[in-house]
């Protein structure tokens, strides 16, 4: 709240600026929410999740990844980012391997089967 002293100095610009920032950042988040949408519209039937593209896409990119520079990549907290490389794994798409230099880092990669299902994900993206 102002008090009496205070004045405010808006340049008319500053408001026109204001609203075509709030428009591109409104239109950039629903670009994006549709995106994902789409994604998981052509990933379900696959049995894979947008999460679960995300980290073999960015491996398939940068592979042998901590989970920490996994998390800072993908955007996706630690405990689901657990779970989807556990998934992963589980899928046998993604191998852990202990750092051969600090071996309290833990070293994640992406396993020839599953470069062969990224390749085919992304592939079938492009054309959905």
């Amino acid at each position: 709240m102002r008090t009496a002293d205070e004045t405010v100095t808006a340049t008319p610009h500053g408001d026109v600026a204001d609203a075509m920032s709030a428009t591109v950042l409104r239109e950039s988040v629903l670009a994006a929410r549709r995106a994902a949408r789409n994604a998981a519209e052509v990933l379900g039937p696959e049995g894979y999740t947008l999460d679960e593209w995300l980290v073999l896409d960015v491996l398939g990119a940068d592979d042998g990844l901590t989970m920490s520079q996994l998390r800072e990549a993908v955007l996706a907290d630690k405990a689901t980012l657990g779970r989807r490389v556990d998934d992963l794994l589980t899928k046998a798409l993604v191998y852990r391997e202990v750092d051969g230099f600090d071996r309290r880092v833990i070293r994640v990669y992406l396993s020839s089967r599953g470069r062969d299902v990224l390749a085919r994900l992304t592939t079938r993206l492009a054309q959905g």
